[in-house]
């Protein structure tokens, strides 16, 4: 059976700084957050649920490299480089401006990974040390304990590195 991935965004998501007129900063650009859903499917069974971040909100960030409503894939369990949870790449979509995020997980003008990983600190802090808020610079992210819940899920279906997810992100 394939599953297939279903993320709803909630337009209220770009509205990520909670004083709009102020600049980017890391205590503005906290509100809203982690109010995607992110499910997979098999069929007509949803089989995992988590919430989720899905526009860029990170300070000094582009909000342009959110990926944008439609259809996309994930590249299952990519390497991990800096990130301590087993990681996914989104590939095959584009971003709102428009730039298209290739197998590799990268644009043309950007080698900066798009990523499915957790609110875990990057390496070389220790594993298990959670960031405040979810910060995304175009990637979709999730809590640690779902993120290895989704894995697990797929092991148990048998995916194993480089498998290739349908997944479709529809704005409500």
């Amino acid at each position: 059976m394939n599953i297939t991935i279903l993320i709803y965004r909630k337009k209220t998501s770009y509205q990520f700084k909670k004083h709009p007129e102020e600049p980017d900063s890391w205590g503005n650009n906290d509100g809203n957050n982690l109010r995607d859903e992110f499910s997979a499917w098999v069929g007509e069974q949803r089989i995992f649920y988590a919430k989720c971040q899905t526009v860029a909100n990170i300070p000094g960030g582009r909000l342009e490299d959110t990926i944008k409503e439609g259809k996309f894939k994930l590249k299952l369990f990519v390497p991990q480089r800096a990130f301590h949870c087993r990681i996914h790449g989104i590939v095959d979509a584009y971003d709102i401006e428009g730039q298209y995020t290739d197998f590799e997980s990268v644009q043309a003008n950007d080698k900066n990974r798009w990523l499915v990983h957790d609110t875990q600190k990057l390496k070389p802090n220790p594993p298990g040390q959670i960031t405040r808020v979810a910060w995304s610079a175009g990637c979709f992210i999730m809590a640690p304990d779902k993120l290895e819940e989704f894995n697990s899920i797929l092991e148990s279906y048998k995916y194993k590195p480089g498998d290739i997810l349908d997944g479709e992100l529809k704005e409500i």
